[in-house]
């Protein structure tokens, strides 16, 4: 997953990140139809109910699989519907159904305000749904080799001070070892801090697919004949998502 052409470079603004990657979109069937599979999982998860929010979606490609949510993200982009930060909503309490949001998490400096803020704004039964990176052997190893975003699983995600779990900035600011740590080796520490919020969903995926495609920081290795083979491949290879899976799907209802 080495940069190409078409990725960003670390000095860009986030604005100019988000474009970028629609551009990739829209020249990429393969990471389109990925895509198109994880909001379908996404979908699934939702609870009943008329007000769906995603956080974090700047670039828009919800809105070609998700016409009925609401699109937000901190800065503004022609993609979105209105500005909010994850960790300070301008939604009224009890009053969303469902949120949602794809590679978020790992990019907030501080998670456990995000969460609160899902406590809040979520109406009883409602739901927070995010589809994160997952780190396993196989996924760690080729993150460290060719993407721009760090892992630190060493990093405590929810420290009891509120400090920031990473400092640095720009759109590459994170720590993708985020999620896998709260949802499996922090996952009683949450469920501590925040007993309003029941886990409901922790599915593993991606174990060849995602890698291959580029996603969006990587060449496109593989030709649009051989795309059939490589879902059939991927299907042969989910037994082993503990090892191998790039992708955590995580959903969580309020109590």
């Amino acid at each position: 997953m080495a940069r190409s052409a078409t990725v960003p470079s670390a000095g860009q603004s986030s604005a100019d990140v988000l474009e970028s990657r629609r551009r990739v979109w829209d020249q990429r069937p393969l990471t389109r139809e990925i895509y198109r599979r994880y909001f379908e999982a996404i979908r699934a998860e939702f609870a009943p109910g008329r007000r769906t929010i995603e956080l974090g979606g700047g670039a828009g490609n919800s809105r070609d699989f998700l016409p009925e949510a609401r699109v937000s993200d901190i800065v503004l982009t022609p993609f979105v519907h209105f500005v909010a930060d994850a960790a300070r909503l301008p939604i009224a309490d009890a009053s969303a159904d469902n949120l949602f949001m794809v590679d978020v998490l790992h990019h907030l400096p501080h998670p456990a305000r995000m969460f609160r803020e899902a406590v809040r704004v979520l109406r009883p039964g409602g739901r927070l749904i995010m589809l994160e990176p997952n780190i396993s052997a196989f996924s760690r190893l080729v993150f460290a080799i060719g993407h721009p975003e760090r892992v630190d699983p060493a990093a405590d995600p929810l420290p009891i001070d509120d400090s920031p779990v990473f400092t640095a900035t720009g759109p590459f600011a994170s720590n993708q070892a985020i999620p896998s740590r709260i949802f499996f080796r922090d996952l009683k520490r949450f469920e501590k801090m925040f007993p309003e919020l029941r886990v409901q969903t922790r599915r593993l995926d991606s174990v060849l697919v995602y890698p291959l495609s580029g996603g969006f920081s990587g060449p496109n290795i593989i030709p649009r004949f051989a795309h059939g083979l490589l879902w059939q491949l991927e299907r042969v290879l989910s037994p082993l998502k503990r090892w191998l899976a790039f992708r955590l799907l995580v959903t969580l209802e309020k109590k």
